[in-house]
């Protein structure tokens, strides 16, 4: 009775409970301490289809969650008093307030909650989950893809849900930070597992392992912020020093939901350990002349010293194996020489202003270069403050080489936001730029054309051919699509034989008339399949014109395209045009 104002014997306060209920959307009941369900709400019955007055068990598991041995009993039709499910907390619920489980019933997964409102009576509801366990189960199937490429790179990935339980990780968190025996002993687990496992083997030494916590703090401000956010995180992992340059950010489904937190750490520890030692050497470069040997020369980083002119007076062995000179040819140069551009020498300005001005102060930057022989690099790179032996302010740069990692992000990207039949744009590229296009019909008072194509007669050619003549078919489509819009206009691959296009600053219905007579064209020339074999597609399309003056989402317009398109479908025997134009 402590938990609620008002005593539930009473029937008016019962009456009270049972039309609260009946206003929520979600399944609700009351039960009681026997298991009788005494009051449901619609929407618990909508789904369990239960009966006031059965037993929970019976009426909305049908005896599926009772234990083996009453299960046998109940298919028999015997019910006995102590029957109850193998999961309910019904006697936990009458000691604390709110107890919760996950399942699945009724072909959906269900947070399945529990609430003691007095000593007879509880309250039972059901939270649906399903979306956010089929984005788990999506993330799941894409860990194949995704795990060729992450367990290559040096750097640590992750991905965690939004109670900061790992759904996916690579090798090398495994390796150096959790101490995992694998990489499939991670998921479902937390940071703080792994962290007290490792501090359970030295539970003397406090210093033995001082990861964990920071993780997760991280982790936190990610999901409160909503933002990216870069952190340094750094301490012992089982008795060794750990630094890390960590990114994470907000890893969001196709609705834009945040479902976790995406992480990558770099390794830095040895470059932190450079640039302490480094700090150290700039107090007295000369005196430290046999540490400078062995620091600079020998490092594996590449490192270069510029003065206050942004010349070149030092390199080390890396710079030269890295950059391609030689040691003579590149002292005594400008460092124009390492930019692509005048723009990027003069951009850069800033970073040694930055330097020169907070002489304290180091900074950490990833930049492209080009080597001697011109071709492209991406450099992480540490820039810190230092005084040559002539007295010339100058800086001394520490950097790694970090192309390959670079190039695996850009793989990534396009991989996220493209079609891999025909490297067009996918639905998740589709919504950004139809933001854009909405944002400049919005800003310049224009008109644009979104069009929903789908191809007629394409399933015979898979039929008769095989779906590779149909992927043939495709890709030519999307090709002749791409080359015949103009370079304003962006086209997407739904999937299947549908297409997207995004036709901007329409000037009428001529403009627009013109714009898909030539589409007509591209698409419907015979496509040779293999040699001397030709094969026809024709087209159905659906045009919905948007501008500001229409208040609409991205949602309502791709839908109302679509239901043009269908109509066009339908009608593709009788029709004059092979488009329709969406009504308002």
């Amino acid at each position: 009775m402590e938990n609620v104002p008002f005593d539930l014997t009473k029937p008016k306060y019962f009456e009270l409970i049972k039309k609260m209920l009946d206003g929520i959307q979600i399944p609700a009941l009351l039960l009681n301490r026997n298991h009788i369900i005494l009051f449901q709400n619609k929407a618990a019955f909508d789904v369990f289809h239960s009966k006031v007055g059965g037993f929970c068990f019976a009426e909305l598991w049908q005896g599926q969650t009772l234990k083996e041995e009453d299960q046998k009993l109940f298919r028999k039709g015997h019910i006995t008093p102590d029957m109850h499910c193998y999961f309910c907390e019904l006697d936990r619920v009458l000691d604390k307030e709110h107890v919760v489980k996950e399942l699945y019933i009724a072909d959906r997964y269900w947070q399945s909650h529990w609430v003691g409102l007095d000593k007879d009576i509880y309250l039972h509801y059901f939270v649906d989950i399903t979306d956010l366990k089929e984005n788990e189960n999506k993330i799941k199937e894409q860990e194949s893809f995704i795990r060729e490429i992450t367990d290559v790179v040096p750097d640590l990935i992750w991905l965690k849900d939004t109670n900061k339980r790992y759904l996916f990780v690579n090798k090398a968190i495994c390796e150096k930070l959790l101490l995992a025996k694998d990489t499939s002993e991670p998921l479902g687990k937390t940071d703080l597992y792994f962290a007290n496992r490792i501090r359970a083997k030295r539970p003397d030494d406090p210093n033995y392992h001082t990861f964990g916590e920071l993780c997760t703090n991280s982790d936190e401000v990610v999901l409160s912020t909503k933002k990216a956010g870069r952190f340094d995180e750094y301490g012992n992992v089982a008795g060794k020093y750990l630094h890390l340059d960590v990114i994470k950010a907000p890893f969001k489904d196709k609705d834009g939901n945040i479902i976790g937190v995406l992480g990558v750490g770099r390794d830095v520890t040895q470059q932190k350990i450079i640039e302490e030692k480094l700090k150290e050497a700039q107090i007295k470069l000369e005196q430290a002349f046999k540490y400078h040997k062995a620091i600079f020369d020998n490092n594996p980083a590449a490192i270069f010293v510029v003065d206050q002119d942004r010349i070149i007076r030092d390199v080390n062995k890396s710079f030269c194996r890295i950059f391609g000179y030689e040691k003579e040819e590149i002292i005594g140069k400008s460092a124009f020489v390492l930019h692509t551009s005048a723009e990027s020498f003069v951009a850069f300005k800033k970073y040694v202003s930055k330097i020169l001005k907070n002489q304290n102060e180091a900074i950490n930057i990833e930049y492209k270069f080009k080597k001697k022989d011109n071709t492209l690099i991406w450099v992480e790179m540490t820039g810190s403050f230092v005084d040559l032996a002539d007295n010339q302010e100058a800086i001394i740069y520490s950097v790694i080489d970090t192309t390959p990692l670079h190039k695996a992000k850009e793989e990534l990207h396009f991989q996220a936001f493209h079609d891999p039949l025909t490297k067009l744009p996918n639905r998740s590229y589709l919504e950004i730029e139809l933001e854009k296009a909405m944002g400049r019909a919005n800003r310049y008072d224009t008109k644009l054309a979104v069009c929903m194509i789908d191809l007629d007669d394409f399933k015979p050619i898979n039929d008769k051919f095989g779906h590779n003549k149909g992927d043939i078919v495709l890709q030519t489509i999307a090709l002749r699509l791409k080359n015949t819009i103009r370079k304003t206009d962006f086209v997407a691959r739904l999937g299947g034989d549908e297409f997207v296009l995004l036709l901007e600053s329409i000037k009428d219905s001529k403009h627009l008339e013109k714009i898909l007579k030539a589409i007509e064209k591209a698409v419907k020339t015979p496509i040779e399949i293999v040699p001397n074999v030709f094969v026809d597609v024709g087209l159905s399309m659906g045009v919905y014109l948007y501008d500001k003056t229409k208040n609409i989402s991205q949602e309502r317009i791709i839908k109302k395209a679509d239901i043009a398109m269908y109509k066009a479908k339908q009608e593709k025997n009788t029709r004059a045009l092979y488009w329709f134009v969406s009504e308002d």
